[in-house]
């Protein structure tokens, strides 16, 4: 099997393999991965036959590195599973959802692998309709904080789509959205993230993202990026905005739901990674499931 390092120039010729895919976790997003590509980890991909293998591998230390489950054609069994990672030289495969586990035999699983969940990889999934509308008690200090915005911003907010075009205003953006947050010192995660948004801004197109801009008296002050994971669910990648303007984060996710995931059911904001703050910002918003992720080793 011979793995290559995945690039944005390779997503075209491998959407197909992800047309039908049915994994609900974000890591499957392949525009995704072109995007946070060669920074922390490297992600690689091998074809065969009508299958693609995915691969991360640490770029501090080689030595660390899994697979994803395989993308087209059937899912593959426990033993079919192990057998793959064997030959390609993993012992781990990363990021099963908890449809995956519960669909094969038990027995089986843990007859090939153990197995160990990844809360820190636990992704909210709502309803589109429910960010769209923020409908019941449950959101009403979410309209609150929106139409506080609207009156106190009246005839001062634009809201118009993302594209190469003009994406340095985004980039420009970011920036500010940095140094609000104290951001201008070392940060990994935040590098890495700067470089995604970048890569994901610079082949848009490529990448069939979609985006929304967010201006506030002509100036941009949030935006947010969109890709697609499956036929019914989209994944909200990026979204920022500003901290100062109160009700700003609100107003714009809710016209992300509206505007960027025409014909989708579901949104995928992806994991908390652990961080207690985003957890409850998350929650917030009432999930219509949690999707668990899995990390399998072989015995």
């Amino acid at each position: 099997m011979e793995f290559r390092l995945l690039k944005p120039d390779h997503v075209p010729s491998l959407k197909g393999f992800f047309a039908a895919q049915a994994y609900p976790l974000s890591p499957y997003s392949l525009s995704a991965m072109a995007m946070w590509n060669q920074c922390i980890i490297d992600t690689l991909f091998a074809v065969e036959g009508d299958i693609v293998f995915i691969a991360e591998v640490s770029r501090e230390d080689p030595s660390q590195k899994h697979l994803l489950l395989p993308v087209g054609g059937r899912a593959p069994g426990p033993e079919e599973l192990k057998e793959t990672a064997a030959r390609a030289g993993f012992k781990e495969v990363w990021y099963v959802p908890d449809s995956y586990v519960a669909a094969v035999s038990l027995p089986e699983l843990e007859k090939h692998f153990h197995w160990a969940e990844q809360p820190e990889y636990e992704d909210y999934v709502y309803r589109v309709s429910d960010l769209a509308e923020l409908p019941g008690r449950a959101y009403g200090k979410k309209r609150n904080l929106i139409r506080r915005f609207e009156r106190d911003h009246a005839g001062e907010v634009e809201v118009f789509e993302l594209s190469c075009a003009n994406s340095q205003r985004c980039l420009q953006f970011l920036e500010d959205w940095r140094s609000e947050r104290g951001g201008k010192g070392p940060n990994e995660i935040l590098e890495c993230e700067r470089q995604a948004i970048s890569r994901g801004l610079a082949h848009f197109e490529l990448l069939e993202l979609k985006g929304l801009m967010a201006a506030v008296r002509g100036r941009v002050r949030g935006f947010a990026v969109a890709s697609r994971l499956k036929d019914d669910t989209g994944v909200l990648n990026f979204e920022k905005a500003s901290d100062k303007i109160k009700g700003l984060y609100q107003f714009l996710d809710m016209e992300c739901a509206r505007r960027l995931f025409p014909g989708r059911a579901f949104i995928n904001k992806e994991s908390d990674m652990g961080d207690a703050g985003l957890a409850k910002a998350k929650q917030s918003y009432h999930p219509a499931m949690r999707v668990k992720s899995y990390k399998l080793t072989l015995r």
